[in-house]
C-alpha cells in the first residue's frame, strides 16, 4: 500500500490523500480494537470473579455442614474476587507470561512470612503452602483450602480469600491454605525462608509439573487430573497430605472446605471424587466435617455410564431456566467416540493395569493403589 498507493509517480495527489485517510482511518480502528479487546478482557475477568464469588456463594445456603467458606461469604452481596494479574507490577507480569503461563514463584513475590513447606508421603518431598495462620494456632476453628487456576497463581487466590475472610471479620479463627502446583525447581529452604518453622529440611524439593506438551493439552495439564509430577508425586496425593497436615497443625479445627476455581474447580471435582478424604462427608484422620465446593469447572467427570439424552441437547434456544433431567446409557448405534467414558470425563480404565507407565489413568491407578 505505501509504495503501490503513496508514491507521486504511481498515483495523482487525490489518490494518494484517499489512500492516505484510508490508512490513518485502518490504523485509529486497530487502536480501538485494542481497546475494546482490553476493556473486554478486564469485563471478562470481572465476571469471571463474580461468578467465583456467586458459585461459592451458592452453597451458603446449605442446612447441614456449615464450612469455613460459607461463614467467610454468607451475605456479602458486592464483592468481587480481584486476581493477582491486576496487583502484580509489570515486571512480575512479564516474568510470569515469559515462563509458560504460570504466577508460581520460588521463594514467594509476596506473604513470604506466610510460606510453609508441607511434608508428602512421596520420600524427600514436599509442597508449598501459603497459610493465614503459623502452625499450633490455638484460635483456629475453620480451614478454607483453595485450589488455583490453570495459571498456578496460588499468591492472587491466597490473598483473595484472606481479604473476603477479612471483610466478614472472621480472620481470627478461619485459616487459609493456599497449595500450589508449580512447574519450577523450588527448595524448601527457599520456599521458607522467611519463616522459623521449617518442617522438612531446606535441600527438599517440591514436586514439579513440568510442561512438556502445548498447554492446551491434557497431558500439559496434568495435575488437574491427579497425573504424577516429575518425580513420581501425584497431584491428589498431594491434596490429601495439605487436608492431614492442616488437621495435624491446628489443634482446635473443627471443620474444613476445599475449593476451587476455574482449573482448580476440575481438580477439586475429581480429587473429590477419587480421594478416600471426605468418604461420609468427613476427613479421615480426625473425623472432621469436610466440604468440597467446586467453582466454574470446564469439564466434570461423569459417576456412572450415564449421559444426557439427545433430547437436552436441542438446536434452538431453550431460554435461561431450561433444564433437562433425562440421562441414559448411550447405545452401540449412537454416534460415540470409543473412550466416550474414559477417564477424565467418565471412570473407566483407572484400574486399567495395561495403561503405560506415563499415561494420565496409569498415575490414577497408581494413586489408587496407594490410598
Amino acid at each position: 500500500l505505501a509504495q503501490g498507493l503513496l508514491t507521486p509517480e504511481y498515483c495523482s495527489a487525490e489518490v494518494r490523500f484517499g489512500a492516505m485517510m484510508l490508512v490513518l482511518v485502518l490504523i485509529a480502528a486497530a487502536g480501538a480494537i485494542s481497546a475494546f479487546a482490553a476493556d473486554a478482557l478486564t469485563c471478562a475477568n470481572d465476571r469471571q470473579d463474580h461468578m467465583m464469588l456467586q458459585t461459592l456463594k451458592s452453597q451458603s445456603s446449605s442446612d447441614h455442614v456449615r464450612s469455613g467458606a460459607d461463614a467467610t461469604l454468607a451475605g456479602e452481596e458486592t464483592v468481587l474476587f480481584k486476581a493477582t494479574r491486576s496487583s502484580m507490577d509489570g515486571g512480575k507480569q512479564q516474568e510470569a507470561q515469559s515462563s509458560g503461563l504460570s504466577y508460581f514463584f520460588c521463594p514467594p513475590h509476596s506473604h513470604q512470612t506466610q510460606a510453609y513447606p508441607v511434608p508428602l508421603s512421596s520420600p524427600d518431598s514436599f509442597e508449598p503452602v501459603l497459610a493465614s495462620h503459623p502452625p499450633g494456632s490455638d484460635g483456629v476453628e475453620q480451614a478454607i483450602i483453595v485450589i488455583h487456576g490453570a495459571g498456578r497463581e496460588n499468591e492472587g487466590y491466597f490473598a483473595d480469600m484472606v481479604r473476603l475472610v477479612g471483610w466478614q471479620n472472621k480472620q481470627e479463627h478461619t485459616l487459609v491454605v493456599a497449595p500450589s502446583w508449580g512447574e519450577k525447581v523450588c527448595w524448601a529452604g527457599d520456599w521458607s525462608a522467611g519463616t522459623s518453622n521449617h518442617q522438612v529440611p531446606d535441600d527438599t524439593q517440591a514436586p514439579t509439573w513440568s510442561v512438556k506438551r502445548p498447554f492446551w493439552t491434557t497431558e500439559a495439564r496434568s495435575w488437574m487430573f491427579g497425573g504424577g509430577s516429575d518425580q513420581g508425586a501425584h497431584s491428589f496425593e498431594v491434596l490429601d497430605s495439605v487436608v492431614e497436615w492442616v488437621e495435624a497443625n491446628y489443634p482446635r479445627l473443627q471443620r474444613i472446605v476445599v475449593t476451587g476455581f476455574s482449573a482448580g474447580g476440575q481438580y477439586a471435582d475429581r480429587w473429590a471424587a477419587l480421594s478416600p478424604e471426605g468418604a461420609n462427608g468427613v476427613t479421615r484422620s480426625r473425623g472432621l466435617p469436610l466440604r468440597i465446593i467446586v467453582g466454574s469447572p470446564s469439564t466434570l467427570v461423569y459417576l456412572s455410564e450415564e449421559r444426557p439424552d439427545p433430547a437436552c441437547v436441542p438446536d434452538s434456544d431453550q431460554g435461561r431456566h431450561w433444564s433437562c433431567s433425562n440421562f441414559s446409557v448411550p447405545s452401540s448405534g449412537q454416534d460415540c467416540d470409543a473412550g466416550w467414558d474414559k477417564y477424565i470425563i467418565g471412570l473407566d480404565g483407572l484400574h486399567d493395569n495395561a495403561s503405560s507407565e506415563g499415561h494420565l489413568r496409569h498415575d490414577i491407578n497408581q494413586y489408587l493403589q496407594k490410598s
